[in-house]
């Protein structure tokens, strides 16, 4: 047994240096820090321990602070904890949080520019969660006496290798249950579901798993799904049992602005996507996966099927107008 001070101690010894986390803030001590072994929460707080917790994410370009439609997410994130029944901390409001936020970047930015390791990096990816809060191992929020806790962290955008090679995404129809609403639509913690989805693509040499239910293509584990069909529409499917993608509301917005118009593109609907006629009856010119880590990322082969002609040109251009945009670029 080590007296807490020792244990704190060994800590900090102990854990392998995580050059990714750049910066953390916790509404426990109110305080940011850029030690990455300080970067904790108590194993008595319900969004670990019960999954009891909202969180929401967006890029952020490192040389402008841009926060990629950080409004939209603040509004999302407002949305879901009010959904799972999460009260913000003692005395704060949505204001309140978007400053810690802010703050958080700042000081990420700080730590990036001051640091020899910034090349090539142009963007961080700002993590924030509201959690129950502490005080036991029960389901009651009443045991959390002392009000919710929020969380945020500021991380080197990592997007994985998979993702990075030069091709499109291999995509995998997920034999795991899919979530109902209302878990469907909060942007919830509890990734249990989709972190095995994730690793029964992986298992099967593709890179993602995509839900569908009933012929309706749904979503992905960590990305929203669109498609160009064989008259030239963008589709997407309906926010129904889907989470709000706020990195595909800006993909609707360029191609209502008329931003693709050049590549026949003139209408964006969000529709039942039949996965029997956009894959197996081979009606996709193309399909991609759209969120604020992956950007925009072409799907070139779906359960063995390979989609269009390798000409992505749709999902191409979404991919430079969202980088454009996370610099804050018009």
């Amino acid at each position: 047994m080590l007296p807490g001070k020792e244990f704190l101690e060994k800590i900090l010894e102990s854990r392998k240096r995580n050059e990714d986390m750049i910066a953390f803030y916790s509404s426990y001590i109110n305080a940011i820090t850029t030690e990455p072994a300080a970067m904790v929460i108590m194993v008595d707080e319900h969004g670990f321990h019960r999954g009891h917790a909202v969180f929401d994410t967006c890029a952020v370009d490192v040389e402008s602070g841009n926060a990629q439609d950080l409004s939209a997410h603040l509004e999302r994130f407002q949305n879901s904890r009010i959904e799972a029944k999460i009260p913000l901390p003692i005395g704060w409001t949505i204001e309140d949080v978007e400053n810690r936020v802010r703050e958080t970047i700042k000081v990420a930015r700080g730590v990036v520019h001051s640091s020899k390791e910034k090349q090539g990096l142009s963007a961080i990816q700002c993590r924030f969660y509201l959690c129950a809060g502490t005080g036991g191992f029960s389901l009651s929020l009443k045991e959390c006496t002392h009000g919710s806790t929020f969380y945020c962290v500021c991380v080197k955008r990592s997007i994985e290798k998979t993702i990075m090679r030069n091709r499109g995404l291999y995509a995998r129809t997920t034999p795991i249950a899919i979530k109902n609403k209302p878990f469907s639509t909060i942007k919830s913690t509890n990734y249990l579901q989709n972190a095995m989805i994730q690793n029964d693509a992986e298992e099967n040499d593709c890179d993602l798993g995509i839900w569908v239910k009933n012929d309706v293509v749904l979503e992905g584990p960590s990305a929203n799904v669109a498609f160009v069909d064989d008259e030239n529409q963008f589709i997407a499917p309906k926010i129904d049992d889907v989470l709000d993608g706020v990195t595909m509301r800006r993909c609707f917005d360029f191609i209502e602005k008329g931003l693709l118009l050049d590549l026949g593109i003139s209408s964006a609907i969000r529709k039942d996507c039949s996965f029997k006629a956009l894959i197996r009856e081979n009606r996709a010119k193309e399909a991609m996966m759209v969120g604020s880590v992956i950007q925009c990322k072409s799907i070139e082969k779906w359960d063995g099927i390979l989609i269009g002609n390798k000409e992505y040109v749709v999902a191409e251009r979404l991919k430079n107008l969202l980088e454009m945009d996370a610099r804050g670029e018009k």
